[in-house]
């Protein structure tokens, strides 16, 4: 099942659409076709747009039972711990891009497009070369067997406004946990309730037992030291702490990482974004994620594990 919906479009698109998917309303079209028929008629949709929007959301096989696509859209796809949602913008920025959008003539559009269309065939280049490179040695040479996993949980998605509530670390010798380290943190303002239902986290248990963030950051700057970074989505982590740190005058963490979403993409040929917790039952683990930073580590540990030997 996948649902498009156009806004500001041509009439020809709507008209193309229609051959393919019912317009139960004025620039809302439904059905049922197969993936590549809806690759195919969304790569039509964002050729054939102009300056209008478009959406595509569609059924699959992940967390969400669903997933989608935005195109000219002001809103920004944001992940969060393997979720895929949606920010709003502020209505000044929503003015400006619309400004922008609008701003741009055919001929810049054309040189736009030349310089996408250059850049893309760059990074094909290089993601060649690092294939080549990477076949040149084992699986078990490329990834480090000595590694710290870090594991945030937040009361939101924007680093800026939103702050961290539990820390949860494993240290890794050898393919083998020798420490951990886990604490909830202070936080400024309320836990919202949904973030509480999520995560069980509540005010009341920050408040009661947890530590002072600028505490915390010192904790974990001392235990990452100079280790490989390991985690899920792990550059949502990575924003928050650093974010953090620059905060109250600290070095941000620069240290290697390794993605294990990104891993399985590789290890299994996928473009997909998966959730931690719909990776772990793929590979068939027995430790669960449970928005929990310390468990959630125990579970990214094991993955990255089975997917650094595959």
């Amino acid at each position: 099942m996948i649902v498009i919906t156009l806004t500001d479009c041509p009439k020809s698109l709507r008209g193309d659409l229609s051959k393919w998917l019912l317009e139960i309303n004025t620039g809302v079209f439904v059905g049922k076709v197969s993936a590549r028929v809806r690759d195919n008629l969304w790569k039509r949709v964002k050729d054939s747009v102009k300056n209008g929007r478009a959406t595509l959301v569609y059924t699959t096989n992940n967390e969400q039972r669903m997933d989608f696509r935005l195109h000219h859209s002001e809103n920004q796809i944001i992940d969060f711990d393997g979720l895929k949602l949606v920010m709003k913008p502020s209505v000044s920025r929503v003015r400006q891009l619309e400004q922008k959008r609008r701003s741009f003539s055919k001929a810049a559009q054309i040189r736009m497009a030349k310089r996408k269309q250059a850049h893309a065939q760059h990074e094909q280049y290089e993601d060649a070369e690092n294939s080549t490179l990477f076949s040149e040695s084992t699986s078990s040479e490329r990834y480090p067997v000595d590694y710290v996993v870090l594991d945030l949980e937040t009361s939101g998605l924007r680093e800026k406004l939103d702050e961290i509530i539990e820390v949860g670390m494993l240290k890794v010798v050898a393919g083998q946990v020798v420490a951990s380290y886990q604490v909830l943190v202070h936080t400024k303002k309320p836990i919202p309730r949904p973030i509480e239902k999520l995560t069980g986290i509540t005010n009341e248990m920050v408040s009661a037992s947890g530590e002072s963030l600028e505490v915390v950051l010192t904790k974990v700057e001392s235990f990452i030291g100079k280790n490989c970074l390991v985690g899920h989505n792990i550059a949502f982590d990575l924003r928050f702490l650093n974010h953090a740190l620059r905060k109250h005058g600290c070095r941000i963490i620069t240290n290697p990482h390794y993605d294990t979403m990104a891993l399985y993409q590789e290890k299994y040929d996928s473009k997909k974004r998966i959730s931690l917790a719909d990776m772990t039952t793929a590979l068939g683990l027995s430790q669960k994620p449970i928005h929990r930073a310390l468990q959630d580590c125990r579970a990214v540990q094991e993955a990255y594990e089975v997917l650094r030997k595959k």
